[in-house]
Order: C-alpha cells, then structure tokens, then sequence
C-alpha cells in the first residue's frame, strides 16, 4: 500500500460521474411536446423556474433522505406542468417516468474515472464513497455506470440523514473503513461540501477543479487538480496533504 494513505474516498456526482440532470429534463420535454403536441421551451422554462422553487423548499430533505426517492422530482413535474397549464396526475405520471428513465441513461463516466480507480484498487488501496442524495438513488447510480463493485463503502447522505459538509458523514464513512482521518484522501469537486467538509473532519482534501476556478474561500488546506488522473500523483503525497 502507499505510504501515507490507508484509503481515499469519493464524491459521486460532478467528481467520478457526469451529472445527466439538465439532458434528462431536455429529453422529457422534448418526448412531452411530441406525445401530446406541447411546447418543448415553452416546458423548459417553466421547469426552470419550478426547479428552483422547489429545490429550495424540498431539496435539502429529499437528500437527507425524509421524502421517497421520486418525490422531488414528481413535485418539479408537477409544478412544471401547472405552470405550463398541463397539471393533470396521468401527465405528471408520465413525466416522472420519462426523466428518471432519461436520468438513469445519461449518467456516465468521466473518461478518466475508471482508470483511477482500478488503479488505486490494483494498489490495494481501500476505496469509499461520500454523496449527498438519497441512498438509494445514489446507489443506482453506481450500478447504472458499473463502478459499484469497486468500492469498500458507500455512505450517501440519505443514509444517516446528514449531509456534507457535515463532519458526520466523513467520519461514517472513516469508520466503515476503520481508518484515520490523517490517513485518509477525500477528493471532489464541490468545494463547499467536499473540501471544507473534509478538511473540518481532519481529511487531506483534494479538489476536482476541472474549470481552474478561483477557490471560493482562502485559507482551507487542500490541493486543487484539473483531473481525476491527477490523484494517481496526490495519493503518493497524502501524508503531506496540509490538514486543519
């Protein structure tokens, strides 16, 4: 194993996996308009404005886990065809069905993702990950894209009801692992959840910086990379990887 690191974890969406969200709604609205003689943008916006209404009502919960898997995204449908004047609960049905279907065929890999991880595997190198959503949507998504098998531990926030940054959910997913925090790599992309989350809970971070964005906030030990391979590098360090 590599001196310095006894396992290293991952965040799920925007870091090993594309986010198909946004090409999922594309597509239900496009097969709405062409089932039933609709408008596509006209569904499209309105499904804009419904998502971020409902989000911030709904999408802290939904990924705690306290509302069933389908719930957000039939409540956005819902709003989205009520805006649009096609509320009735068949429509809706339907509609549910189109996106999860087109969610599900959209999430992919990125192209160095699989690489990395049968590396870091072939190292014998202990692997986990740490998601926010709910658990068994999170879970899918591994299977659907086929990297479930690679991991030692999965911890979603919909399992225990918390969410990232919160230092509880790093330290489950340690636990599961049965490693130390000084002895262990966290790598995402999103910087508030992942890179504060981590280092609060005595993590080296590493940040998935794909855009080469300015970090948000100064003075959170981390390390910033433009690609997963990058981690292939950073793992042989992860003993010098600043903490708090």
């Amino acid at each position: 194993m590599t001196t310095g690191v006894d396992a290293v974890f991952f965040d799920l969406d925007g870091t090993l996996v594309h986010d198909g969200a946004g090409d999922a709604v594309q597509h239900t609205a496009r097969e709405l308009a062409r089932r039933h003689g609709l408008d596509a943008d006209a569904i499209l916006v309105a499904n804009t404005d419904a998502w971020r209404d409902c989000w911030a009502v709904q999408g802290d919960k939904w990924m705690r886990g306290e509302l069933p898997g389908d719930a957000l995204p039939r409540e956005i449908w819902r709003s989205t065809l009520s805006r649009y004047g096609h509320d009735d609960a068949a429509l809706v049905d339907e509609a549910v069905v189109l996106h999860v279907r087109a969610e599900h065929s959209t999430f992919t890999l990125f192209a160095e993702t699989l690489v990395v991880l049968e590396a870091l595997r072939a190292d014998g190198i202990p692997l986990g990950v740490i998601t926010n959503g709910p658990a068994e949507f999170q879970r899918a998504k591994l299977v659907t894209v086929g990297i479930d098998g690679l991991f030692d531990v999965v911890v979603a926030s919909g399992d225990i009801g918390v969410l990232k940054p919160a230092c509880e959910i790093f330290e489950r997913a340690l636990d599961g692992l049965g490693v130390s925090a000084d002895r262990a790599i966290h790598v995402g992309d999103n910087f508030a959840a992942d890179v504060v989350g981590a280092a609060d809970a005595g993590m080296s971070a590493i940040w998935i910086n794909r855009g080469a964005a300015a970090a948000p906030r100064v003075g959170i030990p981390h390390r910033d990379i433009r690609s997963l391979s990058d981690v292939l590098t950073e793992r042989t360090q992860g003993a010098g990887i600043p903490r708090r």
